[in-house]
């Protein structure tokens, strides 16, 4: 079952990922339920290893036709160029709403 399906929670896909197998797995059930509209960073602010993204994205959800747009937050933190923390932040219940 994919994310968002009737059998799994639909915000399944938001959740700590450990290695990148999983989050491999992630992306590949996110893209099988949703469509992407658009990804849009307004601001990015750094310091030291670490950079922060403000924007937006849209989405539609496969199985329900709905779309979403929700504000969204991305942290990086960066160590001998490669990333080594990332977390992200938007508004669940929008997605919930259209994954429902």
């Amino acid at each position: 079952m994919g994310i968002g399906s009737s059998r799994e929670a639909p915000l399944a896909f938001a959740r700590q990922y450990n290695n990148r197998e999983e989050l491999k797995a992630c992306f590949n059930g996110l893209l099988s339920d949703w469509s992407m509209i658009n990804y849009t960073i307004d601001e990015y602010v750094a310091q030291g290893d670490a950079v922060f993204a403000r924007g937006s994205t849209s989405w539609i959800n496969k199985k329900t036709g709905k779309a979403m747009d929700t504000p969204k937050v991305d942290f990086w933190r960066f160590r001998n160029g490669k990333a080594v923390e990332f977390y992200e932040y938007f508004d669940t219940a929008y997605v919930a709403a259209a994954a429902t």
